[in-house]
């Protein structure tokens, strides 16, 4: 029988990984008891063997490899750690609620800067555009999603994401190992019920030091970002960007709910090695989200000025009202070239563009009654009976 790398053994598989890559192999602290937490719940909830292994320990050693460029970028630009955040506009809301293309439309507004998936892998100020193609991390981060694509072709379907283009904040967040990241992919009741119990707002507080240094050569540009997760913890977020514009997308639980199960199932049988139960997958999924939305509106309640609703019928019947609709709110101008750009975004990218993304409930041990009565409130509040 085959253990699970100890806590010790990680570090040091990272740290050769580090050296290999010419970065010091230095993760910096405050990460350890996360750490600790996840690998304790893998040794617990997943069955190890020489196939999984490998694909088992890759999140954790991308995420630490991740640290270890954030560390060694603040050593080399201490001075953008000052560098104040301004208003981002932040996309958020349940997971197949719209957030990926509403995030990406509106990413075709030069007037923001957004979060490169390749630069959340390893952080760095973000170098000119020109550059990248001989970029041997940007390289690198093109090949590895082309192999992810290709071993998961499900998720080419259902979330399609390039290492040029924007990208959730997710792994960021996750570098503090404070996250519900791990735990969707792998499968960890055990971190789940000690995740739940944290204060992510240190996480938030690495993660704006991160934004700083990404955005390092453009200081004075507005952040654009996009995280279903962050209607976790809108209050930490918050804390750390007071003046936050979060944009809250909404759709019948009863069809996103299924939805993230159908993208999660496979990227889980990829990292376990395995074809996993999906009856186990839609209850978690269904109490994570229903439990995020009941948080999201105590933070909702208490700060209503700094949040704006978007209906999935209505982004999808109108897109561009919609973003001008956001705007408007928001006091932000939208520019003809902005505008244009953003009407070539749709003409090219229809929705099912890839394919029809296949799901249902039952499949994953729900039924659209069970989902309607646990977000019962929730669809009453935002009427999202008659999508």
């Amino acid at each position: 029988m085959i253990a699970y790398p100890s806590v010790d053994q990680l570090l040091a598989q990272a740290a050769a990984a580090c050296r290999a890559s010419g970065v010091a192999a230095d993760f910096g602290s405050g990460f350890e008891p996360g750490l600790t937490a996840l690998v304790e719940a893998i040794r617990a909830n997943v069955p190890i063997d020489a196939g999984n292994v490998q694909q088992m320990s890759s999140q954790i050693l991308s995420l630490l490899i991740s640290r270890a460029y954030s560390e060694a970028s603040w050593k080399q630009r201490p001075d953008c750690l000052k560098t104040p955040i301004h208003a981002p506009l932040v996309v958020t809301g349940i997971p197949r609620t719209g957030t990926t293309a509403l995030h990406k439309l509106l990413s075709m507004d030069p007037q923001f800067q957004g979060l490169e998936q390749w630069l959340i892998g390893t952080p760095m100020p973000r170098p000119p555009r020109a550059t990248w193609d001989d970029n041997p991390l940007f390289r690198t981060a093109v090949a590895n999603q082309e192999a992810f694509l290709q071993a998961v072709p499900a998720l080419r379907v259902a979330h399609e994401v390039n290492a040029d283009e924007v990208d959730e904040c997710l792994n960021l967040l996750a570098q503090s190992f404070v996250s519900h990241y791990p735990s969707t992919g792998l499968g960890l009741p055990h971190y789940d019920r000690w995740w739940r119990d944290q204060d992510e707002t240190p996480s938030y507080r690495r993660y704006a030091d991160n934004l700083r240094l990404i955005g390092a050569n453009a200081p004075q540009q507005r952040w654009l970002l996009k995280n279903p997760g962050h209607i976790t913890h809108l209050d930490a977020l918050l804390a750390v960007f007071p003046d936050a514009c979060i944009i809250q997308t909404h759709r019948d639980p009863a069809k996103c709910i299924p939805s993230v199960c159908a993208l999660i199932w496979p990227a889980r049988n990829f990292f376990q090695g395995r074809e996993t139960d999906p009856t186990l997958l839609g209850p978690r999924e269904l109490e994570l989200w229903a439990w995020s939305a009941e948080r999201a509106q105590r933070v909702r309640e208490a700060h209503p000025e700094r949040f704006f609703d978007v209906r999935f019928a209505d982004f999808r019947r109108d897109p561009l009202a919609v973003v001008e609709a956001i705007y408007r709110h928001f006091g932000l101008p939208l520019s003809e070239d902005a505008a244009q750009r953003m009407r070539q975004w749709i003409a090219g990218n229809p929705q099912h563009k890839h394919g029809r993304h296949e799901y249902d409930a039952e499949q994953f041990g729900l039924s659209e009654a069970r989902i309607h009565a646990r977000f019962a409130e929730y669809i009453a509040r935002h009427n999202l009976s008659e999508q």
